[in-house]
């Protein structure tokens, strides 16, 4: 069904592929897809997040994914004049990452008839964090165009991120599943948008979010030790601050 192929990056003048890492649209490692025949990259993130065959389980679901795209591009290459075949694979395909589609066209092609039940459903989880997924990605695209030099460059656009995915946060767009790839990347962000703005409630939320996925990771340790000791340093100042100052921020 498949072909495993692993391409590990070397500077040697006779080592194969090279720049397949930066020609799949990649720069970190370790990055694992699943290619089609014409080499077109057809699954980068599967239904748990990015695409990583850690255990059986996962690569054979990611497989079920790929077989579901392949038999849609089937069908529609059989029978060009069925919508509902159409529409699916535009779906999937958006899902996928392999085609852009405004999601008001999306939400359009999801109600033709004879879209599956169950991809209706799958594509009403992917629709409700696709505004935390664009936000990652414009802001990873707009830091890899910022010289590591320019940290202050690299902070503002950090920190403009982390007061988005606050608004988010505050507009009910809350991730509670682990397992989604991008669960990570959006607490922390919570997190340091309240800290910006002081929101305490908020901050405390995330910290404790982000300590009950995490904090059986001993490589993670340090990072919630640093968030509860930030934390904390804003609860006392907050305190210190008083009553009265705090009523006439408010005002």
């Amino acid at each position: 069904m498949f072909v495993p192929y692993v391409n590990i990056s070397a500077q040697l003048p006779d080592k194969p592929d090279q720049g397949l890492l930066r020609a799949i649209g990649s720069r970190s490692f370790p990055t694992c897809v699943i290619m089609d025949t014409d080499g077109k990259v057809i699954l980068r993130n599967d239904t748990a997040g990015a695409f990583r065959p850690t255990t059986e389980k996962r690569l054979r679901a990611s497989l079920e994914v790929v077989q579901e795209l392949l038999q849609l591009r089937s069908a529609v290459k059989a029978d060009p004049e069925d919508s509902g075949s159409q529409a699916s694979l535009k779906v999937v395909e958006s899902i996928l990452e392999i085609r852009s589609i405004p999601l008001a066209e999306l939400d359009r092609l999801i109600e033709e008839p004879g879209i599956s039940k169950q991809l209706m459903q799958r594509f009403r989880r992917w629709r409700a964090v696709k505004p935390v997924t664009q936000l990652l990605q414009d802001y990873v695209a707009k830091v890899r165009k910022i010289p590591r030099s320019d940290t202050a460059a690299r902070t503002r656009e950090f920190h403009s991120a982390a007061g988005k995915m606050l608004a988010f946060y505050r507009q009910g767009l809350v991730l509670d599943d682990p397992r989604a790839g991008i669960f990570s990347d959006y607490w922390r962000l919570v997190f340091e948008g309240a800290l910006q703005e002081e929101d305490v409630e908020a901050a405390a939320r995330a910290l404790t979010v982000y300590r009950q996925a995490f904090g059986s990771r001993p490589d993670l340790k340090n990072r919630i030790d640093l968030m509860a000791k930030r934390l904390g340093s804003l609860r006392k100042s907050q305190e210190q601050s008083g009553p009265d100052e705090k009523q006439g921020e408010s005002r």
